[in-house]
């Protein structure tokens, strides 16, 4: 009995042995240690260039959102001032005013950023805003004889507004109606720029799975 104890007594002992040997403890130290190379070398870079590209995709957006709002103003003001404006003073037919060129710039300008940063959608909204800003200007500087400026108009829009197109077909006939239509097109520019404040800008590291590719990116 007393062997068989011993023996069993060995046997335990052997066991816990072998299992304080397959599980070493790793002090702590190297655990932190490793933990701050770690962080260091691959999460540290991806969070700092997140971090980076962020404000600079929010600077993106306020510059553009600036923008739109100035060129659409400075067109509308640029129209209301000639539909006030006696016949005479108004562009010939087939000529172009200084305000129709300096507008259809800017709406190049706005197109080119809105489709390398924003993509289709983007364009899409923009090409809505653009097209009754253009038919306003154009219509604004329409001369005596009832011609119409010419200002390019090349885009068509995918999406459509049964409530701008009735202010425009009001403002055609009687451009003394053109205060409803600007509102309704600085209304419609408004929803533009709200949308692009939460759109994804092409190229910046804004969101969890651009995160995930930059670790992988900065291993």
């Amino acid at each position: 009995m007393n062997v068989a104890s011993g023996a069993t007594g060995v046997r335990g002992t052997s066991t816990a042995g072998v299992n304080r040997l397959s599980w070493p403890r790793i002090p702590t130290p190297i655990v932190v240690a490793v933990l701050g190379v770690v962080l260091g070398s691959w999460f540290l870079p991806a969070f700092t260039h997140q971090w980076d590209d962020r404000q600079k995709a929010g600077d993106l957006k306020a510059s553009l959102v600036a923008e739109i709002a100035s060129v659409t103003g400075r067109a509308l003001m640029s129209a209301r001032e000639a539909s006030a404006a006696p016949p005479a003073e108004r562009s010939l037919e087939g000529a172009m005013p200084v305000a129709g060129k300096e507008w259809s710039l800017a709406d190049l300008q706005v197109r080119a950023r809105l489709q390398a940063y924003f993509g289709a959608a983007a364009v899409d909204q923009w090409t809505l805003v653009s097209q009754y800003v253009t038919s306003t200007l154009s219509v604004a500087y329409r001369d005596a004889d009832g011609g119409v400026a010419v200002i390019p108009s090349q885009w068509v829009s995918e999406r459509t507004s049964p409530s701008l197109a009735t202010l425009y077909r009001a403002y055609y006939a009687d451009k003394n109606a053109i205060e409803p239509l600007e509102k309704a097109i600085l209304a419609e520019e408004d929803m533009l720029t709200k949308s692009l404040l939460a759109m994804r800008v092409s190229g910046y590291s804004t969101t969890w799975r651009d995160f995930v590719s930059d670790l992988f990116a900065l291993r």
